[in-house]
């Protein structure tokens, strides 16, 4: 009879444990949801860094570069991309850096256009990507819409191999 006792309290503090596992997994998934609704709008101001990835004072945008919440924790985006703005010869560095195993299954970075078309402009399907540092070199051509007039706001977007984003920033080629 005691053994049947304990099974019966067992089962309800399982399905309670259960119940809240799924409640925070919901509400981790509807974050993600919200971050990529607004991964995906446009460009609207940058990050100013220099040559050496520092942020030029007062030139810091905050929606620049958030690490969705599936990732936060696992992967960071240090320094921040860099020269931005980028002059049309120039290239963008993007260092992505992973501190957790098995913490991100393959790397894509896009850049989308206005009319919600995106360019792949890189890829990577490494999986799991290793612990450190990928460096990712964007040649301001490749970011550009038009080669014969390149200049313009860009919004890039770094996913894992299925496209859950990652992060996003705002990118000027001036």
């Amino acid at each position: 009879m005691d053994q049947t006792l304990k099974s019966f309290n067992f089962i309800p503090a399982l399905l309670i444990a259960l119940f809240l596992f799924l409640s925070v997994s919901c509400n981790q998934n509807d974050e993600q949801r919200k971050f990529e609704r607004e991964a995906i709008s446009l460009p609207q101001n940058i990050t100013e860094t220099n040559e050496n990835g520092k942020i030029v004072e007062g030139r810091e945008d905050p929606d620049d570069w958030r690490i969705g919440p599936f990732f936060q924790g696992v992967v960071y985006v240090e320094p921040l991309p860099f020269p931005n703005p980028l002059l049309t010869n120039q290239r963008l560095n993007l260092n992505i850096f992973v501190t957790g195993v098995d913490g991100v299954s393959g790397l894509r970075v896009l850049v989308l256009y206005a009319e919600s078309s995106a360019r792949p402009l890189y890829e990577s399907n490494t999986s799991p990507l290793p612990t450190g540092v990928t460096s990712i070199s964007l040649a301001a051509g490749d970011i550009a819409r038009f080669d014969e007039n390149p200049q313009g706001l860009y919004r890039i977007i770094v996913q894992d191999r299925q496209g859950v984003i990652i992060t996003y920033g705002d990118v000027r080629i001036e």
